[in-house]
């Protein structure tokens, strides 16, 4: 019997329970800010450009700290860094919800990210870890849940709040949220965890993977303002690949390794890694840039807009403890498969949307993606985690988070770019700018066509990574 496997069922129950509300916290602390930013911006009279550094803090800290936590939890105990996240989020949004000044609440929202960095990966390790078998794709389902919860209520609950009560309520709001989740994380979280054999941790190479990681995210988010060949965005990439060269070799060398590449040897980690960067990439590239084609062709407003957008993350948010569940009986294998499958059928569908498309069949189409992604997100967290050793799953959720955030990077800096380059094929290749190409509808749909193709081919390689990523026959203390 494995010591660390918990078996009390109101145990298990109340892990779950306080991952999924630390999981909720932050994508509704996200959803609230972004829907804030105007409000922002006219508060302290600074242009949209700097106070969009907010929510690119957030890209910048938690994708470049990850990995560096995931392995601390593995180090020093998952429950303690969980905890010590919660409270440092919790004070961060505090301060960030008293700043008085442009350049403090930038600086209190890095101090709060670095809380969710800590909490987000060994939340995850804790139920995959310390929980039987059985039990773990319904967990992952309802954390899953959790999160599909927070991102439809953030937009709304941000509006409602900026308009009765003021921006700074975003944070207040989450602040009792925070403490109440990190005291019954210090009471009820287990203390036991699988023993790690390198008890070491690495700084030097944290630091290299912060730099790499933070330089391509500051890079690819800057493609679309400056282009491809700005020296900003070059600078950018050569430092990211020069950080990535050092930190691949210091890897290989040290005994106690913030990553080990040996989870990558592993074929059915990778394709299963592989697969969820390529599901992220389409589905958040296709969620930034489909409110142009909701206002600007179908003619909505801006409330009409948010309200259709929400439709895959309410389906998501259904779907996904159902799926979870599932999972443990059948396997993720043919769960992720299945989920891809649908997701190009999404796609496909699209592909016949046009200007005088009706709304009922563009929701139908948004219902069929958040269905996919419902049925996709926690068989495939399973999945890869499965593939982890046990005392690598605070290193393996921080790739996982890092493979999340970096296919959402990706997919927001590079569909538009596809988005353009189809549109411009409308054009005859005759230049125009994007302020132009929003004039006329025509070509706005010959960009979306695009990338709706583009969306099918890469739905289907998600789809062959999913099915070549085998299920991990486990073996361990069953649910009594």
């Amino acid at each position: 019997m494995d010591g660390h496997i918990i078996t009390d069922r109101n145990k298990q129950m109340w892990m779950i329970a306080i991952v999924a509300v630390s999981t909720f916290m932050f994508t509704l602390d996200y959803g609230m800010l972004n829907i804030s930013l105007p409000a922002i911006s006219r508060y302290f009279g600074v242009g949209l450009d700097i106070v969009e550094r907010l929510p690119l803090a957030y890209l910048l800290i938690v994708t470049g700290t990850l990995l560096g936590f995931g392995k601390l939890g593995d180090v020093k105990g998952f429950k303690r860094i969980f905890v010590l996240g919660l409270c440092i989020f919790a004070l961060g949004t505090f301060l960030c919800g008293i700043s008085q000044g442009m350049n403090m609440l930038l600086a209190f929202r890095i101090f709060q990210c670095l809380g969710e960095a800590m909490f987000s990966p060994t939340g995850i390790a804790l139920i995959t870890a310390c929980l039987p078998h059985n039990i773990k794709g319904k967990a992952l389902g309802i954390v899953a849940m959790a999160q599909g919860l927070g991102f439809c209520l953030g937009p709304a609950a941000g509006g409602f709040i900026n308009s009765h009560f003021g921006w700074r309520y975003i944070f207040f709001i989450n602040i009792p949220i925070g403490i109440i989740t990190a005291l019954l994380a210090r009471k009820l979280l287990p203390e036991r965890q699988p023993k790690i054999h390198d008890a070491g941790f690495d700084s030097i190479g944290a630091a290299f993977i912060f730099i790499a990681l933070s330089a391509l995210i500051f890079g690819l988010n800057s493609v679309i303002g400056m282009g491809w060949v700005s020296r900003i965005v070059l600078v950018c990439f050569a430092v990211s690949a020069v950080s990535f060269i050092i930190f691949i070799a210091r890897e290989k060398k040290i005994s106690y390794p913030i990553l080990d590449l040996g989870l990558f040897s592993n074929r059915d980690f990778a394709f299963a890694s592989g697969s969820v960067f390529l599901a992220t990439f389409i589905y958040m590239g296709i969620t930034f840039l489909f409110p142009f084609y909701l206002e600007l062709v179908m003619g909505l407003n801006v409330l009409q807009a948010g309200l259709v957008l929400m439709t895959p993350a309410f389906m998501m948010m259904v779907t996904a403890p159902f799926a979870g569940k599932l999972s443990d009986l059948i396997g993720s294998r043919k769960l992720c498969s299945f989920a891809m499958a649908l997701a190009t059928l999404s796609f496909v569908m699209l592909a016949f949307v046009g200007r005088d498309s009706g709304m009922p069949f563009v929701i139908l189409c948004f219902l069929v993606s958040g269905f996919a992604m419902g049925f996709f997100l926690a068989p495939n967290n399973k999945l890869v985690m499965a593939h982890a050793p046990l005392d690598r799953q605070g290193m393996a959720a921080g790739v996982y988070k890092i493979v999340l955030s970096t296919g959402s990077v990706f997919g927001i800096a590079l569909l538009p770019l596809i988005f353009i380059h189809a549109a411009l094929l409308r054009t005859g290749g005759a230049h125009i700018k994007f302020a132009e190409i929003k004039k006329s509808p025509d070509i706005m749909m010959a960009g979306f066509h695009g990338i709706f193709v583009a969306g099918i081919f890469i739905c289907l390689l998600a789809s062959v990574f999913a099915a070549l990523a085998r299920d991990k026959i486990m073996k361990d203390v069953t649910n009594r």
